[in-house]
């Protein structure tokens, strides 16, 4: 099973949008193709014939009305199903405004302010990733905890491409933290935590993944609750830090979640 994510600037969108709407389908083996930068009827007929001969999904995120229209009608002929995600969005809106759009693709990677607050934040989540660089903590303005498998490096990462400094400390059983860690102003923490069963399972598969015995330790769930309990104790030992469950979160919304409770 295919799906392709077809779009006039990088695809991000439309792979992100495909990514988001396959979670809720228990379903395996399923690949999300980018194809990027289709800005004429040549370039849309050869995606259209290759997911028609792989029996493909189009879901497309073209700002131009006119391949927008070019899109649906060749899929159309070709039976290729077609998701048209941007298009009725940008039809509303420009009822409402009553303006046309621009249709010029790729206005958001322009170089703005955005632009470069965002890429600082994702150097500093990268150089800030499990308890790193120490010395430069106090610059983050986001600070996540927990224990392994919690989420910290993709939660990172994604408020970093929202454009916010984060950093993360990984919450090792029985190791305290460090003493900088409560020098730093606590509005800035959040805690993480997660259903202890559900950290059985994902440790578990990491585990195989890495060709080790899924009864180490790392994956017993009687130690998992005592990392929890921990972990949680120091939750409380920093000021009752907000703590955001990722159990059955999506990045986007446990960020979401974290972004609010931040007040940010």
């Amino acid at each position: 099973m295919v799906l392709y994510a077809v779009s006039d600037a990088t695809g991000e969108l439309a792979i992100s949008i495909a990514s988001a709407a396959l979670r809720q389908f228990k379903q395996e083996g399923v690949a999300i193709l980018r194809r990027a930068r289709i800005r004429n009827a040549d370039k849309l007929s050869r995606v259209i014939r290759e997911a028609k001969e792989n029996k493909g999904l189009i879901i497309f995120t073209l700002v131009s009305q006119e391949l927008r229209q070019q899109l649906i009608r060749l899929a159309t002929e070709e039976r290729v199903p077609a998701v048209d995600v941007l298009g009725p969005v940008l039809d509303n809106l420009a009822r409402y405004f009553q303006i046309s759009p621009s249709d010029q693709p790729g206005l958001k990677y322009e170089i703005t302010g955005d632009y470069f607050r965002r890429n600082e934040a994702i150097e500093f989540a990268v150089k800030h990733d499990d308890g790193m660089a120490w010395e430069t903590i106090d610059k983050a303005e986001i600070i996540l905890l927990g224990i392994s498998r919690t989420s910290k490096t993709p939660l990172s990462i994604y408020l970093a491409y929202r454009g916010f400094k984060t950093a993360n400390i990984p919450i090792i059983r029985d190791v305290p933290i460090p003493p900088t860690l409560r020098t730093v102003n606590p509005k800035k923490l959040v805690g993480l935590t997660i259903d202890p069963e559900k950290l059985v399972d994902l440790r578990g598969s990491r585990l195989t993944r890495l060709g080790l015995s899924r009864n180490d330790h790392y994956a017993n769930l009687d130690y998992i609750r005592q990392e929890l309990e921990y972990a949680s104790k120091i939750f409380q030992e920093l000021g009752r830090i907000p703590i955001i469950d990722v159990t059955t979160k999506a990045i986007e919304e446990a960020a979401t979640e974290i972004l609010a409770v931040l007040g940010k």
